[in-house]
């Protein structure tokens, strides 16, 4: 008996050292060593996961947690928390923010789905060379110059998916819009009326993506295998569940594999001569067919699917989330929206948005500018691990650790912002200086240094385009039948219910 008691409370033992100590003795040092300038939030394995969940519980809000506590301590410039059992810092002060965003080689990405050939050779998740050789290839299809020539498409995608869809689904009626523009931008009209799953491939792969990602807050025994397993994880000891979603990975692999395979053949045949003409798979396909004449395959149809992942993901999701907290925003306060409505009237009155008009929609681009301080989609970065022991101001970060930049954290305080908390979009048409004391890392919502959001161009137009044509068209009001509104998370923060919201047809 006494060999048992031994053994179970060594194993007991074993299992606090593992999931406490080992994170939270770390995080205690930092804390004496740094003082105000540092806040503990440790969580024994749900770490800041769970800082999030109990946030949404408690405030129906994500980042109100964190919010007060760094309103409370404004001194603060990292939040001590854990990922599972490793010491997780959340980096808020815009001077670590600036030194972590410009030494991003110093730090790997986490892949946020885990999945074995999803994102992984996307621009995104890309490190080193690769890196670099996607970014510049990408980079000349992302300025205004060559992104105003799909402003008739969205223009047209956005008036014909509000004429047709229910509006019922706030969250779904944005990711139908965001989601066909960046098919048609992608595939162009090859992908007319694609379909995965009998829906629209652009609610799909949304309600995909936003599943997977609420399966790793849901479920601790899927987080903890991700951990352990990293890509391995849905190959282990799967539920029925992970089963489905590995399922529909590979559905959505198949279908966007055979339209690349196929505009390869056509491109072969009859190649693209006016670079103003392609889509994006035109770009990719022309210079895949250029490296296999030369012999110089860098190139390959694994790393288009992964690109299109990637553009869809990162495309779709942030700027319909975006347009949908816009719009909630302008149902909240009526005044403003009247507002907004006189701009559009007077700016494009009842004519497609072009591009003369649409940089003088200047009401709706501070609308926007003020979405993205206060409930910012992207309000953390993705999860990044420290590659080597790095020094970051006076915090020594040791390998392995987990680091999050938190964009917004300054966007709260009143040393940065007059009235930070509340919300005014007209402090965007000042003239003078919107942002006090900027080191040119405080208000940045695309991130910042080398590795910024690469389509912050397309998702600015697309949002403008989205707010002015559904304002001309509806008056939005909050729905009466919701009794609590509430800003969660699926992939990024977004505004729910998602029924928040009731869409009239102006007379």
């Amino acid at each position: 008996m006494e060999l048992y008691l031994i053994v179970l409370l060594s194993l007991i033992a074993l299992i606090a050292y593992f999931l406490i100590l080992k994170p939270l003795v770390p995080l205690l040092i930092l804390k004496l060593q740094l003082g105000d300038k540092a806040i503990l939030m440790f969580y024994p394995i749900s770490g800041l996961l769970g800082v999030f969940t109990k946030s949404i519980k408690n405030n129906h809000d994500v980042m109100e947690t964190m919010n007060k506590a760094l309103r409370k301590n404004p001194k603060a410039k990292v939040i001590l928390s854990n990922y599972f059992n490793t010491p997780c810092i959340l980096i808020t002060g815009s001077e670590y923010i600036k030194d972590t965003f410009l030494d991003h080689n110093d730090f790997e990405k986490i892949n946020p789905f885990m999945l074995p050939s999803f994102i992984q050779r996307g621009l995104l998740m890309m490190e080193g060379e690769g890196w670099k050789r996607q970014r510049k290839f990408l980079g000349s299809a992302f300025t205004f110059e060559k992104l105003k020539s799909r402003l008739p498409m969205m223009n047209k995608v956005v008036q014909s998916i509000a004429e047709k869809d229910d509006k019922k689904n706030l969250n779904d009626f944005m990711a139908r819009i965001t989601g066909e523009v960046v098919i048609k931008s992608f595939f162009g009209e090859l992908a007319e009326g694609l379909q995965l799953e009998g829906k629209d491939a652009q609610i799909a792969l949304i309600q995909l993506t936003g599943e997977i990602s609420l399966m790793y807050m849901e479920n601790v025994f899927l987080f903890v295998k991700s951990l352990l397993f990293k890509e391995r994880t849905w190959d282990i000891f799967p539920g029925q569940k992970e089963k489905d979603i590995v399922r529909r990975v590979e559905n959505v692999r198949m279908k966007v594999k055979e339209l690349i395979v196929k505009r390869i053949e056509q491109l072969r045949e009859n190649p693209i001569q006016d670079e103003e003409k392609m889509v994006f798979l035109d770009l990719y396909v022309t210079e895949y067919l250029k490296q296999q004449k030369q012999k110089e395959q860098q190139i390959d149809i694994e790393e288009i699917l992964h690109q299109f992942i990637t553009l869809f993901f990162a495309g779709t999701d942030t700027t319909a989330t975006t347009s949908g907290t816009c719009l909630y925003y302008l149902a909240k306060y009526p005044e403003i929206q009247s507002e907004i409505l006189e701009e559009v009237q007077q700016v494009i009155g009842n004519n497609d948005i072009n591009e003369e008009n649409l940089n003088k929609l200047n009401k709706i681009n501070a609308l926007i500018q003020e979405v993205f301080r206060l409930k910012n989609p992207a309000f953390v970065t993705l999860f990044r691990t420290v590659k080597q022991d790095k020094q970051v101001q006076e915090i020594k970060l040791k390998k392995g650790w987990v680091i999050v930049q938190m964009q917004n954290a300054n966007s709260i305080q009143d040393s940065h912002f007059d009235n930070a908390t509340e919300f005014n979009y007209k402090r965007w048409l000042n003239k003078g200086n919107v942002i006090k004391n900027d080191n040119g890392f405080i208000h940045i919502p695309f991130a910042a240094g080398p590795r910024n959001c690469i389509g912050q161009h397309m998702a600015l137009m697309e949002a403008k385009i989205i707010i002015a044509l559904i304002v001309r068209k509806y008056k939005i009001l909050l729905n009466p039948a919701v009794e609590q509104i509430r800003f969660g998370v699926k992939f990024l923060q977004c505004v729910e219910p998602d029924n928040c919201l009731l869409f009239e047809k102006r007379i």
